[in-house]
Parts: structure tokens; C-alpha cells; sequence
């Protein structure tokens, strides 16, 4: 059974998900940088943010060779190429917004018109090098 948040009701499946659900809403911020002392209240968050540290930009248009620090960055830097989404179809070079959708899609092909060598993958419009 889901446990509710006693600030704002919201329900999570576990004391860890609550716990997370509390730092969003009670702006809560463990998650401290070394170099900078910024603030965060995911561990991700600090994460990507240390890349501002570093320079590290793993993702990187396959349309221009762009590159971005993350993922939300790439999308947002993807809809410059005429609105271009994330994931093209390499058989049919259909675009969709979501791997869900992409692989909801890919349902439409029928198996043997897949290379050998085919992966999901290869419909991302972006690479991550991390």
C-alpha cells in the first residue's frame, strides 16, 4: 500500500520516495558541490551541475555535433533543427517524441526489415558519452 506525505497528501510507494517528495516540497537541499557550495535537493541535479565544473558536456546532436551538459538541454537544443524530436526511425525516418512512443512505433515494421546490426539506439538523435 502507498504511503501519503502528512504536509501535502501526496502518495509515494516507500519511505525513500517520500523522503524525496519532502525535499521538492519542503525545499530541502542535502546535496551540496564541493567546488561552488551550491545547493541541491537530488543527487542528479549536483551530478549534472558538477559538469559546470568540469566542462563535460556527454551529449551531442548526431544532426551538427552540438554538445550539451544535459539531456534536457539536448531536447530543448534538438527542436532547433526545424522541431526535430529526440528519436527518428531509421527505416522509415518517422520522428516521435518519446522512446515510448518510438518503440510503439518500431511495432509498425515488420522484423526482417531490421538490419542485422540494428539497436534502439540508433534512433536517438543525440549521443551521450558519459
Amino acid at each position: 500500500m502507498a504511503l501519503r506525505c502528512k504536509y501535502c497528501g501526496r502518495g509515494g510507494r516507500d519511505r525513500r520516495s517520500l523522503r524525496s517528495l519532502r525535499r521538492g516540497v519542503g525545499g530541502e537541499k542535502p546535496y551540496q558541490c564541493k567546488q561552488c557550495s551550491k545547493r541541491f535537493s537530488l543527487k542528479h541535479q549536483l551530478d549534472t551541475h558538477h559538469r559546470v565544473h568540469t566542462g563535460e558536456k556527454p551529449f551531442e546532436c548526431r544532426l551538427c555535433g552540438q554538445r550539451s551538459r544535459d539531456y534536457s538541454a539536448m531536447i530543448k537544443h534538438l527542436r532547433t533543427h526545424g522541431g526535430a524530436t529526440p528519436y527518428q526511425c531509421t527505416l522509415c525516418l518517422e520522428f516521435c517524441s518519446s522512446l515510448a512512443a518510438m518503440q510503439k512505433h518500431l511495432k509498425n515494421h515488420p522484423t526482417q526489415d531490421f538490419p542485422p546490426d540494428w539497436s534502439l539506439s540508433s534512433t536517438y538523435l543525440y549521443n551521450c558519452h558519459t
